[in-house]
């Protein structure tokens, strides 16, 4: 008899922290790349704080549209949850590398982005279902 395996993505908390990990990832990501991109080319600092807040919405909708997009279902409220989560995350390593908390500015512009993720992960078309 064949067992039945629950997939990570029935359960909401897993998937909150899998999809804020993979948000996180898109942060550090996109922020490498136009570290990169500041070094070689911008030569100038002036544009950081831009290039991290659209980082941090990057990363809030990405993690909302992950969640979203496998769950299925709740994209709003699971998506804002996804955001928050990944303000947890950078909160934890801001404290862990910098002693800073970040401003609760960053909350709520990566709750909103994580809801606007979620929500476009749940109406986005299935691959194969046309």
């Amino acid at each position: 008899m064949r067992r039945h395996h629950q997939s990570p993505w029935s359960f909401t908390s897993l998937s909150i922290a899998i999809s804020a990990a993979f948000g996180g990832t898109v942060v550090i990501c996109f922020s490498a790349a136009m570290a990169g991109v500041t070094y070689l080319f911008l030569k100038e600092m002036i544009f950081v704080k831009y290039i991290a807040i659209i980082a941090l919405v990057l990363g809030g909708i990405a993690s909302g549209w992950l969640c979203g997009k496998l769950r299925r279902r709740l994209g709003l409220k699971e998506g804002a949850l996804c955001g928050a989560a990944l303000y947890v995350l950078t909160t934890a390593l801001s404290l862990l590398l910098l002693s800073h908390i970040p401003s609760p500015a960053k909350l709520l512009l990566l709750t909103v982005s994580g809801a606007l993720g979620g929500v476009w992960g749940v109406n986005s078309k299935r691959i194969g279902h046309g």
